[in-house]
């Protein structure tokens, strides 16, 4: 199953100030906040992993030819520094989420790559080419993983978490301030606890959380090296830095993406005719039916409206309704998929193609953020309640991938505690 293995991990010198070195992932970092991080630190990793374009960019030089530049010189002049051993790091994520205190446990490590077909690391959402594309030239031009992607592996016996424990009650090597977290990191190098955690994932499998995009570049990457080299079992391009969190976590927080179609020829009337063949519906105001929405759990929705109308509508009868809908009973299940089939597909009459290319839609994590949209001018907005872990893990065994946006794993893993070079 999974093979998993330490490395000489790339860290910055105790020199300089963490907290003002690392950055959030590329793909949920804004024009405003990449500018931030710019100016926050001269050695801030923003600018490797999602460098500014500047007018005049060329093959020569661009945004993946300056984050090689930066990498290299940052080692060279000691602001960023190999351990001295192969280790594996421990990290502990410490946060809120509505009032509630938080602590996620995860351990980054190398993992063998492998294709999906063979059931080792199993994947849950589609993927698009440009952001693969994208990652795909920085590892190119860096050769390095420089955000780790985020996966997911059973623990029922609590095997690896007495260890990740043992690890934790020693002081840490390292703490700074994520963003909306405190973060502590514990550097392993002990040989023999290595062994131990790798035996016990190799009968394990890998759900990925996040970083879809990143394990598929990766792949691809691998293909093109060993064309160009032959095949090396021993070489740094067969694996990916990955951090790794037991589903039974208590900290594993996974929030909602709500929906928001910018514009529709369909009247409020005519739409809320539509939902009743499908839904019980009832009107309020949003603090009454959001606490409804959050009790119901399971299909279950809040719809705004561009007439300021909320409706909290309830799937009057889930089989009968998803009856034409393709998939397994997990798949069937998901919130996302009888928002997608039944609203959007049915009532709304927007195409899978359409909801792929994030046409005619936008996402957010707010309520507040959607209740401004759909004022400003959108159409309507839809508020889900969250996917559940459990969800995540069944829809993915059965072999299928999950709408687009259907998790939003929270807290992010931050980029630039420890980076992975290929040294071999």
């Amino acid at each position: 199953m999974a093979n998993i293995k330490g490395f000489r991990g790339l860290r910055y010198s105790s020199e300089v100030e963490l907290d003002r070195c690392i950055c959030p992932p590329y793909d949920i970092i804004s024009e405003d906040e990449r500018e931030e991080l710019y100016k926050r630190s001269e050695y801030n990793i923003v600018r490797v992993e999602f460098g500014k374009e500047f007018e005049g960019d060329d093959e020569a030089n661009n945004k993946f030819t300056r984050a090689k530049e930066y990498l290299s010189c940052w080692i060279q002049n000691g602001i960023l520094k190999f351990d001295p051993q192969e280790s594996v790091y421990v990290i502990e994520q410490e946060f809120e989420v509505e009032g509630k205190k938080y602590i996620r446990t995860g351990l980054i490590v190398l993992l063998e790559l492998v294709e999906f077909e063979k059931g080792i690391v199993i994947p849950h959402e589609f993927t698009l080419s440009k952001p693969k594309q994208e990652r795909l030239e920085l590892l190119r031009h860096t050769r390095a993983n420089i955000s780790s992607i985020f996966g997911l592996y059973e623990d029922k016996t609590k095997d690896v978490k007495s260890i990740l424990d043992l690890i934790k009650s020693r002081k840490e090597d390292v703490a700074y301030n994520g963003i909306g977290t405190y973060e502590k990191m514990w550097v392993v190098s002990d040989g023999k606890i290595i062994e131990e955690l790798k035996k016990l994932f190799s009968d394990k499998k890998i759900f990925i959380a996040d970083g879809h995009h990143r394990y598929e570049t990766a792949l691809e990457f691998k293909k093109e090296m060993q064309q160009k080299e032959g095949i090396r079992q021993d070489a740094d391009y067969n694996y990916i830095m990955i951090t790794l969190t037991a589903l039974e976590d208590e900290g594993i927080v996974i929030l909602p993406t709500h929906r928001i179609v910018l514009s529709s020829s369909i009247e409020e009337d005519i739409f809320v005719e539509k939902l009743k063949i499908y839904f019980n519906i009832e009107t309020g105001e949003y603090e009454v039916l959001k606490r409804k929405l959050e009790e119901k759990k399971k299909y279950a929705f809040l719809v705004y409206t561009y007439n300021k109308n909320f409706y909290l509508i309830t799937l009057k009868d889930p089989e009968n309704a998803l009856k034409d809908v393709e998939g397994s009973r997990a798949y069937k299940n998901l919130d996302v998929v009888v928002l997608q089939k039944l609203i959007l597909n049915k009532v709304l009459e927007i195409t899978d193609e359409d909801i792929l290319h994030q046409r005619n839609l936008k996402y957010t994590k707010s309520d507040r953020e959607l209740i401004e949209i759909v004022n400003k001018g959108a159409k309507y907005g839809f508020i889900l309640n969250p996917t559940l872990v459990e969800e995540l893990k069944e829809v993915s065994l059965s072999g299928e991938k999950m709408p687009q946006k259907s998790t939003y794993f929270y807290p992010k893993l931050m980029t630039g505690n420890v980076i992975f070079v290929h040294q071999k």
